[in-house]
This record gives structure tokens, sequence and C-alpha cells, in this order.
């Protein structure tokens, strides 16, 4: 996972700037943080909450030059240990000390190549957050190479995607890009432990093993689909059972963590986003339990914010130019098996054209609370111009699409218990109303929602800034097809906790 450096402004005080040397703090009560820290040099590094410790209320990890670290809340590195591989990923707690794990991916070559590319073998190695221990319980899978005449290029088997997790278990999933079989993984003290297995909805085995297999909706014929792509999920409670709900090629499905069995698949829901048989049913993007009601659980597939930051940093549109290629929300039941789905564009339509038209772009936190089920807010290019969308609750419906708004992230910034909502504008009220706005302006407002009255109140600008972001671990109830999630960042500073911002000269400041 890359880590950004950048020149700080005056206006930031680095309060554990003392501690960057020497022993970690001896309190009782470790000092609260944000979920960044500052390390000498100026690094921004994301940390995650530690419980099984008094002494560190928080571990970062960093991975440069072949070896990975990691620091508590005041920077203090904790341990280190020589890889090959990149990242870090993570979040789960596979051994439940209370520490944060981690994984990177490491690969080699196999000296043959694929096409024009070297092929490679990809493994995946897991390190203990709290003492650097390696596991490696995998074994190296060779690419996939596919050959389609004038194109021929591999798919790594192990990547960043290889590994769900979630719910109060502390047991994993872990599956290869083109599954077949997929395992849940345990721990015993000492080791991984295979604590089950599944079949993947992409080979006969699914059709002949489970009882509720249901027909896909292609017209093959069977109920698996041939070589469906990566589980894009997350392990969650249904009826006090832990499963793993996850989005492959033209479905969701669920099964019970643990032995595979007939009864393991507890449900299959094939459907076709936009009812298009044309195409591949990709389901990439974030999925998340909707903290308001957790029998509802979200798919908004599309591209992370994360693209549109990198986009706007470098002034040109490359970051992420498919965008997920099938743009479409989902709203999934649990309970009831079924799906509210909204399509929005495929990117190969057009010869190609629709890379930008009808984009949809996902925040860290894509859930408006109501005191129940959640609205969904997210983000669509339309017409050369970016509409927020905040649903109805539970559903795809659109209670609002506010015009040239841009919405990075929904996070308590200031620690007050209140959501703040992280808004650029696109176009300013003077400027031409035509298309062509896709960059949001180096402005940022913050609003309240009020539920009562479907409102949003602004309460804070900062002109000149939008918010900072990196790459950070999924957590428990929110996941990503890229590996990781890109919520907003924010430091104690002095006590008070505030949001990290970036300017147009690429300094970033505590705000």
């Amino acid at each position: 996972m890359r880590r950004l450096v950048f020149h700080f402004s005056t206006c930031l005080v680095v309060a554990a700037a003392a501690g960057l040397a020497g022993a970690a703090p001896a309190a009782a009560n470790p000092p609260a943080v944000g979920n960044v820290i500052v390390l000498s040099g100026g690094t921004v590094l994301p940390v995650n909450k530690v419980t099984g410790s008094t002494t560190v209320s928080a571990v970062g990890f960093e991975l440069t030059g072949g070896t990975l670290r990691a620091v508590d809340q005041s920077g203090t590195q904790l341990w280190t240990a020589s890889t090959t591989g990149y990242g870090p990923y993570g979040g789960f707690d596979y051994d439940g000390d209370g520490w944060p794990d981690v994984f990177v991916v490491v690969s080699a070559l196999t000296g043959n190549m694929c096409g024009t590319t070297p092929e490679q073998t990809t493994t995946l190695y897991f390190y203990s957050g709290r003492t650097g221990v390696r596991q490696t319980p995998l074994s190296p899978l060779t690419d996939l190479c596919w050959n389609f005449g004038s194109t021929i290029y591999p798919t790594r088997q192990w990547t960043e995607m290889g590994v769900l997790w979630g719910g109060t278990t502390s047991k994993i999933a872990v599956s290869p890009y083109y599954a077949g079989t997929s395992w849940f993984f345990g721990f015993n003290g000492t080791s991984f432990t295979t604590d089950g297995a599944l079949y993947f909805p992409s080979t006969s085995s699914y059709d002949g093993t489970y009882t509720n297999a249901q027909l896909n909706t292609y017209p093959t014929g069977t109920k698996y689909i041939t070589n469906s792509h990566v589980a894009n999920g997350l392990i969650t409670s249904v009826s006090g059972q832990q499963r793993l709900v996850f989005w492959t090629s033209g479905r969701v499905v669920q099964y019970a963590v643990g032995a595979l069995s007939a009864s393991q698949l507890a449900a299959d829901r094939p459907y076709l986003t936009g009812g298009r048989t044309d195409i591949a049913g990709r389901n990439y993007g974030v999925v998340a339990v909707d903290p308001g009601n957790a029998d509802k659980v979200v798919l908004v597939s599309g591209t992370s914010n994360y693209s549109l930051y990198l986009d706007r940093l470098s002034g040109t549109m490359s970051r992420d130019p498919w965008g997920g290629i099938e743009r479409h929300v989902s709203v999934y039941s649990l309970g009831g098996n079924t799906i509210d789905d909204r399509f929005y564009s495929y990117a190969h339509d057009n010869s190609d054209g629709n890379k930008y038209e009808n984009r949809v772009s996902y925040p860290a936190n894509p859930f408006v609370r109501t005191g129940g089920t959640s609205r969904i807010a997210y983000n669509v290019y339309s017409g050369g111009h970016w509409y927020l969308h905040i649903s109805d609750p539970g559903a795809t419906t659109d209670r609002y699409a506010i015009k040239d708004q841009f919405l990075w992230d929904i996070a308590d910034v200031d620690g007050d218990g209140v959501d703040d909502w992280l808004v650029s504008p696109t176009r300013d009220p003077g400027e031409p109303d035509v298309p062509g706005y896709y960059f949001p302006k180096w402005k940022t407002n913050m609003y309240h929602w009020t539920e009562s009255t479907a409102t949003l109140t602004n309460f804070r600008s900062e002109t000149g800034y939008i918010p900072h972001f990196q790459e950070m671990f999924n957590r428990a109830t929110a996941t990503s097809s890229d590996g990781y999630l890109t919520p907003a960042q924010t430091y104690m500073d002095g006590g008070q906790l505030k949001l990290m911002m970036i300017n147009s000269a690429g300094a970033v400041s505590a705000r």
C-alpha cells in the first residue's frame, strides 16, 4: 500500500513529534489519536485501533525498501520484517489478540511468458500486527494466461482482493482471483488452520453440491458461471450465524462460515444489472453493511473517490478511465434474499465512449444515518456534470440528485458524534452551465444532515483545500474490490481532532 510524503504547511502542529524516538509511553490509558499520525520527515501514516494493549492505542504499518514495519501512536517502531511483497493490506485480527493483522502480496517470476508479459506466481504472507511473526499458509499459484488471439495477457491469482473478513469471527476467507474453491482459515495460537471450504459459483461442483444453488441469469442452462469474477464482500451475522456474503459475476451469495456441505450455501441471488445479458455482470466497488439495518448490505459498483482525488492532484483524467466498467447500485436483503438494483452505465458502450458517462464514484462511507434504515450517498458523472445522489432509505430511488456537487466522504471528522459531509463544488454559480466540469474546485464545504427535514446545512467551508486521502484498511463492516478504502483522514492535534486537507501546491495540513 503506497504511503505519500508531503511538505507540511506551517499551520500543522505535530503533537506526536516528541515521541518519535525512544520508548513508547507506559501510560495505563494511551492517548487517543485520529486515523493518521505524522512521522518524522512528514509521512502521513494511517493507523488502526488497538484494543489488546495498555500502552499502545493504535498501530500503523509501512512497507518501504523491502522492509515492513509497525509503529505505535507516537511513531515509535515496534517491529520490522523483511519482505519482497507489496502492500500491506488487512485490518482483521486472525489471532484474536486485539491487534489488527496484515498481509502482503508476494510474486516470483516463472521464466515463462504470457504473450509479451512475464508469467509470475503469487501468494500471500500474513503478519501478526503485534509481533510481526509471519505465516505462509497458501501455496503459490501461477498466473492464468488468457489468449484471445490478438490479445494475450495474464491475471494474477493471489491479490489484495484475496482476503475477506468481518462479523464477530476471527476467521478469514481466502479466494484466488478466479476461484474454483475458497477456504476459511482459523488460528490455533501458533499457525493457521483450515476451518472449512466452499465451492465457488464457477464450476459444476457448485451445481452438484449446493441445495440452494440457483440457475444463473444467462442462457447457459447452468447454475455456475465459468470464470466468475473475484469475490467482493465480507463476513457478517445473519440470524445469529456468521456468513460470508459476496458478489461475483451476475449474483450475490451467502455461505455459512465453516465446513463444506450441501446446506452451506444459505442463499443464492442471481441477477443482471440493467437486464443486460451482453455484459459480464461485474460487481466491483464498495460493499458495506447498513449501520441502521444489519439486514441490508449495499454494493456501490464503480470507482472509488480516490480516483478523482488523484486526478484532481495531477490535473489529468487518468487514474481509472474504465471506472469499474459496469456501474450500478444494489441493495441486498440478507433475510429476504432480494435485490434492488439500479443500473447506470457500461463503460464499453458507444465503442468505449462511456468511460465517463454515467460514471459512479463512491465514498468510503456511503451511508446517511436516519435512526433506522440508512440512505445511500454517492456520485454520478452525467452529461459533463457531477451529481450527488442521496437515496430513499434502504432503496436505490433518489431523494435528491444535487448538480455540480461531489461528495468525498461522510465521517465524524471532529469527534463530536455527528457525521460531517465533505463536499466540493465542481462548477461555480457564475460559470456557464455546459458539459465538462469533471474536476472539483479547490474548496470543501462541510454539512450536517437533518433527517427530519431531509436537508443539508453548511457549517464550515475551507477555500483552497480538498480532503487528503490515502489507501487505508478495509473495515469489518465495509470492504472494497480495491483491497482498501480511502476514508477522510483525521489527526489529533493538541487534543483536538482535525481533518487532514491538501491544497493545490501539494501541502497537507490538519485543519
